[in-house]
């Protein structure tokens, strides 16, 4: 009877402790402005093409150990409109080249609580690691495939538990990852290197 009783209070608190969280999220990202190169090949210029980030949509699956933290992984597909220059005639003239493309984002995070499970506020911070994958711009003469690359990041937001199996969230990560697309540059120097990326996001997830 003492046995059983013991396993009774202590069933629930396992399972709060082991406890999963799966939801949709919306989120709007600012993509960063480094010198991405040029598909121009008679007068390429560092600045020539841009990325500028739009909304996107993704799931986040979090898996809470007991005590304060957690491991998430996420995927989030990015709508960005990507531009590029060329210059072309005699007088030369000059012409920018758009497109939107998708940017497929896969992740792995980190999460440190502030506050315990089951509290209806838990503020949380964040680290992890992404892959991003660029789809290959559908304009003319563009000389590079798909382009992936690899990076960092980290952020923070804040889950709400609105009743015992459902959650809102709100999410600010700052992603840092290679250039995508290895474009020539006039700059030798500035081939390669880093962008960064802001990102915003709200969700809703369920809690089993």
């Amino acid at each position: 009877m003492l046995a059983g009783t013991v396993l009774l209070l202590a069933l629930p608190w396992n399972l709060s402790a082991q406890r999963f969280e799966f939801g949709p999220a919306v989120t709007y990202s600012k993509i960063g402005k480094p010198p991405l190169g040029s598909i121009d090949a008679e007068d390429p210029q560092d600045n020539d093409t841009l990325l500028k980030g739009e909304y996107g949509m993704g799931l986040r699956f979090t898996w809470n150990t007991p005590g304060y933290y957690g491991h998430e992984f996420g995927y989030i597909r990015t709508r960005a409109q990507f531009e590029t220059k060329i210059r072309t005639g005699d007088p030369v003239t000059e012409q920018t080249l758009k497109d939107r493309i998708n940017i497929h984002q896969a992740s792995y995070n980190f999460m440190i609580y502030f506050m315990p499970a089951g509290e209806r506020f838990r503020p949380f911070i964040t680290g992890g690691m992404q892959a991003f994958q660029y789809d290959k711009p559908n304009v003319t003469g563009f000389p590079r495939p798909r382009s992936r690359n690899y990076g960092g990041n980290y952020g923070g937001g804040l889950k709400v538990l609105l009743f015992k199996n459902a959650l809102v969230r709100l999410d600010f990560r700052h992603y840092i990852g290679g250039k995508p697309y290895d474009l020539d540059t006039e700059t030798p120097f500035l081939s390669g290197g880093r962008i960064r990326t802001l990102e915003g996001s709200a969700g809703f997830s369920i809690a089993f």
